[in-house]
This record gives structure tokens, C-alpha cells and sequence, in this order.
């Protein structure tokens, strides 16, 4: 029996024919999760590989939730001063270039 064909020459389902593509397609899943496996397996090696180096050359690197939360970023819809001071600044910043403006993000500097 071919293992690729379901069919036989009368146009008609085989009685192993469906076992053999069940088994075919079962072993077809089976390899693509080891395969994603050994991916997932390898970048993580890769990973911890990089993060020993740079301990060893005393980069530190911080997480980018931890990032977000040591920025001094305002409150626009508390802070009525800094939504006029955001305002007036980006009036003024289109008026002085003569573009539109897209505000990206706001810093407060102390």
C-alpha cells in the first residue's frame, strides 16, 4: 500500500488507507512540537549564554516593566497644569516649525 495515497484506483476510500494518513498526520504533529521544542530549548540556551557574559563584563540589565515603572510619567487627566503646560508647548512647538505635531510622550523634569 502507498502511504501517501487515500485513495485507490476505483475512486473509492481503502480500508487501511485512513488508519495509515491518521498515523502519517499524528507522527507529522508530533515531529512539529519536538521541533518547536528544540527551538524553544536552543534560544533559552542562547539566552542564559549571553546573560553569563555580561555578568561577567558587569552589564546589568533591567526588565522593561521595571523600566516603565521608574519613569516619572504624568498623569494628564488629574494634572490639569500639565495638560494646559502639554498644550501650549506642542501650539507653540507647531506654530514655531509650521508641521503638524504628534505628541509621543510626556517627561517630567524636575
Amino acid at each position: 500500500m502507498n502511504v501517501l495515497a487515500i485513495l485507490d484506483g476505483n475512486n473509492t476510500i481503502s480500508n487501511g488507507a485512513l488508519s495509515e494518513g491518521a498515523i502519517c498526520s499524528l507522527i507529522a504533529i508530533l515531529l512539529v512540537f519536538v521541533i518547536l521544542l528544540l527551538i524553544i530549548g536552543i534560544t533559552t540556551l542562547v539566552f542564559k549564554i549571553v546573560d553569563m557574559f555580561d555578568e561577567r563584563k558587569g552589564i546589568v540589565r533591567t526588565p522593561v516593566s521595571e523600566q516603565k515603572q521608574n519613569n516619572d510619567k504624568l498623569d494628564l487627566e488629574k494634572d490639569e497644569e500639565a495638560m494646559a503646560a502639554v498644550l501650549v508647548a506642542s501650539i507653540d512647538y507647531q506654530n514655531e516649525i509650521k508641521k503638524n505635531v504628534k505628541l509621543v510622550s510626556i517627561k517630567e523634569v524636575k
